[in-house]
């Protein structure tokens, strides 16, 4: 597993918990955990963050009449919001994703690592160079989109939830996410399709034929799994492993 891997994919085929669990973003990279914290989930258009995105972006609304505007608003008047200290810095924000839009709209959606090029960040998650600059490219990786896999394939949203709902409202094909936390019986799927990939690299059969007959060995095991074989999470391995003919 490796932590840095970047997968593209579409914003419709990522989910969001309904649930408040969440796995850290750095100290829980490359981890697999079992239980049922993949089974609460919903398509992003439930979610408030893109319910709010829709009245500000297609309904034209100030973002005062938004619901994250009103309760990150309540939050910081009740002295209760742990990251902004006014409601003015908070509007601040609010320009950053005003512009967010507009670039995703335009088609535009730059890896962490190309805005710090072009010196457009400054801090870590909706837009930052990283906790530890001095390693800009590896720190930057971290901080993409970051997502769960499920038990049966299926992307969770881990972090990045506006970045998320912004690029799915403007129509975005496909955003870089980099995989935190895989479920248990998900990364035992992982490791059978790499052992049966093995025995049919051994057994001498031709290169292109290694895809279907692994397909073919674990039929039963991929057919409810998100995406099948071509999962980008199983796709990987093919790539790191399959002979180059």
């Amino acid at each position: 597993m490796d932590p840095f891997e970047i997968y593209w994919i579409s914003p419709e085929k990522i989910n969001i918990p309904t649930s408040s669990l969440e796995f850290d973003f750095i100290t829980d990279t490359s981890k697999t955990y079992d239980g049922d914290w993949d089974m609460n989930v919903a398509g992003i258009q439930t979610g408030i963050y893109y319910k709010s995105f829709v009245k500000r972006f297609d309904e034209k609304k100030p973002w005062e009449q938004t619901p994250i505007y009103k309760d990150r608003a309540d939050r910081i008047n009740r002295g209760t919001d742990t990251r902004y200290v006014s409601v003015s810095e908070y509007k601040e924000k609010l320009q950053f994703y005003d512009q967010l839009y507009r670039d995703f709209k335009s088609g535009n959606y730059y890896l962490q690592s190309e805005l710090a090029a072009r010196k457009q960040i400054d801090l870590p998650g909706d837009g930052g160079r990283g906790l530890f600059p001095r390693f800009t490219d590896k720190s930057l990786i971290r901080h993409e989109i970051a997502v769960n896999i499920g038990r049966d394939g299926r992307f969770i949203r881990n972090d990045g939830r506006h970045r998320l709902a912004l690029a799915f409202l403007a129509g975005l094909d496909e955003i870089p996410v980099r995989v935190v936390v895989r479920h248990t019986q998900w990364q035992i799927l992982r490791d059978k399709v790499l052992q049966s990939l093995n025995k049919f690299i051994n057994s001498g059969i031709s290169t292109k034929s290694i895809l279907e007959a692994v397909e073919d060995d674990l039929d039963e095991e991929l057919k409810d799994v998100f995406m099948g074989i071509d999962h980008p999470d199983i796709q990987i391995i093919f790539d790191r492993h399959l002979p180059k003919e």
